[in-house]
């Protein structure tokens, strides 16, 4: 078995002389082969076959085209002098010149001695002695007079996604092989099974009857690993056209291809290029327009680069595509030419400078760079989507994650690290459900008290009491009772204020205050269960503690909570929390195996809110973050709610201007535990403060 290495491309390499002997089938491509061939014997006609780019589809149905010739051959009558070429023959359709010459060379070198033609373009192929036809579909369409519909036997579809277009059922429909009852095997091979005009490829594929995905791929070490970033550029998607399903590529290259844009992908390539030491990079952009002002900017930046489009003669194209194997060019660019169909397991970096609403194109798109290759041990994508990207697929959708849950930019995240973030976000949406179940009395501050704290505390710092909603408090509290949960409610927001530590509110009875290495503290306030409400609340000091890489890969989790005390006094967990943090910071008294479970800070690491940092200015980076997030928020809401309801964007301009950096760090620590909750506090709290 010769694992790590792409048998198609060693096929291409080896020629019409090889034997068949030094050609060794991967497991799962033999597993694959079998498999259809069973599904065929059973009687079914119109199967499919899902397989990562990259997994050698072009190998598996050389050698299925070879398995169903000898199971043929073994039912031949016996004694029967007709070769078997008049037996079985074989239809391989191919929308790309590329993909032909990929099946041909693939077919003569696992068997030199099939006959093996061509029907594209100027080359003919002789129906009557071929024993396999590599046929363009746009050329075969034109030339089906010359094909006897009884004459084929088997019929395999390269990139078959494409098969519903109306040029694929016109030559299905010669061979008599358009519908469920067909007597032609059709067999379909694509790594996307899935069309962007959404027709349905039930009328040419029945049933998928093999699956091998990406994270396989990886796992078993047959594609390299991937290392995803999103870059998050100021753009605004919403108003691009769409044709079809998916982005107008003129109108997608207006938002895109725009100087300030251009320079954030080009310092991103320079930056990532340090530290990987890229030499063989892939772009892809929006339109030739978009892919020549790349070209541009590049190559005046020293960088040696090279285009292609669909225009671009087929001699120069095969040119550059030879020089950029060799390593000549460093950086190739494209607009849809080298989604399907190119081999070129060199690739170590692919730039997505072309948001797309179609996932088969966000995956046919990474897949040219997940091929292995001696001289790359991973393949960097990098994703540069836009700041209203509604509709987008991005890198975090292969792997099932809402983007709009993604907190952060993602940096260098392997397809498991963002299969163990899917499970991390599953784990807090059914924990935020649970507190959500939980009793949601509403809680009100005397209209005098609430008045000073909107005096004396930021906007951030309002959020950590507990009521419903200030508003609602303010019109009601003149005649509201100062009863025991309103007391109850004023206690718990003055000790969490009062704290010398940065507790932040994540949900409507939890506060959470960071420690070392993405540790953290939660304090959850429970009510009694049902039957004992005169009981009081319970309070309960929770130690998250992060856990290594390799058992985050097994169960999916990143942090394991461990519970600290219990009791019904907020004051005794605020004074647990205090005495975890004494072992952090005086030296010898705690250890990553302690009682506490932590990881050692600096004896001079200062975990109080009094810091000197928290009251410098918020850096623009911290301040451009938040107003990301506050704008898409509110973007979001005003489509449900009145935006009568919401802060202003002077008021939000206005508390951005004025707020510390210590408080845009507990804005973006309590929307790294809970991404809704501290924003919707955070907007209500903004109105107040600025009284509109």
């Amino acid at each position: 078995m010769l694992r790590g290495l792409f048998v198609a491309k060693l096929a291409f390499t080896v020629g019409r002389t090889s034997s068949r002997r030094y050609l060794t089938l991967r497991d799962y491509q033999q597993e694959c082969i079998s498999t259809c061939v069973s599904a065929i014997e059973s009687g079914k006609r119109r199967i499919g076959v899902s397989l990562a780019t990259g997994g050698g589809k072009t190998v598996i149905f050389a050698n299925l085209i070879d398995s169903l010739r000898k199971s043929h051959q073994n039912q031949l009558p016996e004694g029967s002098s007709r070769p078997l070429s008049r037996y079985h023959k074989a239809l391989v359709l191919v929308h790309r010149r590329e993909l032909a010459q990929q099946a041909c060379h693939t077919l003569r070198a696992f068997f030199p001695d099939l006959n093996v033609q061509i029907e594209m373009g100027k080359m003919r192929s002789d129906p009557d002695t071929a024993e396999v036809v590599v046929a363009s579909v746009q050329t075969l369409l034109r030339r089906l007079e010359r094909f006897d519909p009884s004459s084929i036997d088997l019929i395999i579809i390269d990139e078959a996604h494409h098969a519903v277009a109306s040029s694929y059922l016109q030559i299905l429909k010669h061979f008599n092989a358009d519908t469920d009852a067909t007597k032609v095997p059709v067999v379909g091979f694509s790594a996307t099974f899935e069309r962007a005009d959404k027709k349905a490829l039930s009328r040419v594929i029945d049933e998928i009857v093999y699956h091998r995905g990406i994270l396989e791929m990886i796992d078993d070490k047959w594609l390299c690993e991937g290392k995803f970033t999103t870059v998050n550029i100021d753009v605004d998607l919403s108003q691009v056209f769409t044709t079809g399903s998916d982005f107008n590529s003129t109108s997608l290259s207006g938002v895109m291809n725009t100087p300030d844009v251009n320079k954030i992908v080009l310092r991103t390539y320079l930056e990532k290029r340090k530290t990987h030491g890229f030499k063989s990079a892939l772009l892809f952009g929006c339109d030739v327009n978009h892919v020549k002002s790349l070209y541009r900017l590049f190559t005046s930046c020293d960088i040696i680069a090279a285009y292609v489009t669909g225009v671009t003669p087929q001699l120069e194209r095969d040119r550059i595509v030879q020089e950029f194997r060799e390593g000549k060019i460093e950086v190739m660019m494209n607009c849809g030419i080298f989604t399907e169909g190119t081999d070129l397991p060199n690739i170590d970096c692919i730039l997505l400078c072309r948001p797309t609403r179609s996932r088969s194109l966000l995956v046919q798109m990474i897949g040219r760079g997940l091929r292995r290759h001696h001289a790359k041990e991973y393949c960097s994508v990098i994703d540069f989507v836009g700041v209203s990207n509604v509709g987008v697929v991005s890198v975090p959708t292969l792997a099932g994650i809402d983007s709009a849950a993604v907190e952060v930019p993602l940096e260098e995240a392997t397809l498991q690290q963002l299969a163990a973030i899917r499970e991390q976000l599953q784990a807090k949406e059914l924990e935020r459900e649970m507190q959500v179940k939980q009793n949601q009395d509403r809680e009100i501050l005397a209209h005098t008290r609430f008045q000073e704290l909107v005096q004396n505390s930021t906007a951030f710092d309002l959020t950590l009491a507990t009521y419903d909603t200030f508003k609602a408090f303010c019109q009601a509290a003149a005649g509201a009772e100062f009863d025991g949960a309103i007391a109850q409610a004023i206690t718990d927001a003055e000790v969490i204020r009062t704290s010398p530590f940065p507790w932040v509110r994540f949900s409507s009875n939890a506060w959470a205050m960071p420690l070392n290495a993405g540790h953290h503290l939660r304090i959850y306030k429970l009510k009694c269960p049902k039957g004992a409400e005169s009981s009081p609340p319970r309070y309960t000091l929770k130690l998250y503690t992060e856990m290594p890489f390799s058992i985050r890969k097994q169960t999916g989790l990143k942090a394991t909570p461990r519970a600290i005390v219990s009791n019904c006094d907020l004051g005794t967990a605020m004074s647990n929390a205090a005495s975890i943090v004494d072992r952090l910071i005086v030296p010898g008294t705690g250890s990553a195996n302690g009682t506490n479970g932590v990881i050692v800070a600096p004896a001079s690491k200062n975990f109080t809110k009094f810091a000197i940092w928290r009251k410098t200015a918020a850096t623009p980076r911290q301040k451009s973050l938040i107003h990301k997030k506050i704008s898409a928020y509110l973007s979001k809401m005003s489509q449900e709610q009145d935006k009568a309801s919401w802060p202003s964007p002077t008021a939000v301009k206005s508390y951005l201007e004025n707020i510390t950096k210590g408080e845009a760090a507990n804005v973006l620590f309590a929307l790294s535990v809970a991404p809704v909750f501290p924003l919707k506090r955070l907007c209500k709290t903004i109105q107040i403060k600025n009284g509109n």
